[in-house]
């Protein structure tokens, strides 16, 4: 079963907006639900949930990094929707 997702994009910041609230949104609704070839990756943040924050300048070139961390209340789950119906990752 895959346990990783990984998502790379160039947009404008206007597009970046857009993430960054679908995110928020997935927060509040407490289910954060992505896609990846027609497969969804979903994760259920239940308590606390950590925020990382670190920012950094290095040659002419600047970088935020977000990470998020959260205790799994029920890591038996599956995370892929489609491992939940019996389909190999």
């Amino acid at each position: 079963m895959k346990r990783t997702f990984k998502y790379q994009t160039a947009a404008d910041p206007v597009d970046l907006a857009r993430y960054l609230e679908a995110l928020a949104e997935g927060f509040a609704q407490g289910r954060l639900s992505l896609t990846e070839d027609e497969r969804v990756f979903a994760v259920h943040p239940c308590g606390l949930v950590n925020l990382s924050v670190k920012v950094r300048r290095k040659d002419g070139r600047g970088r935020l990094s977000l990470e998020f961390t959260w205790p799994e209340e029920k890591p038996a789950l599956p995370l892929l929707a489609s491992d939940a119906l019996g389909k190999e990752s």
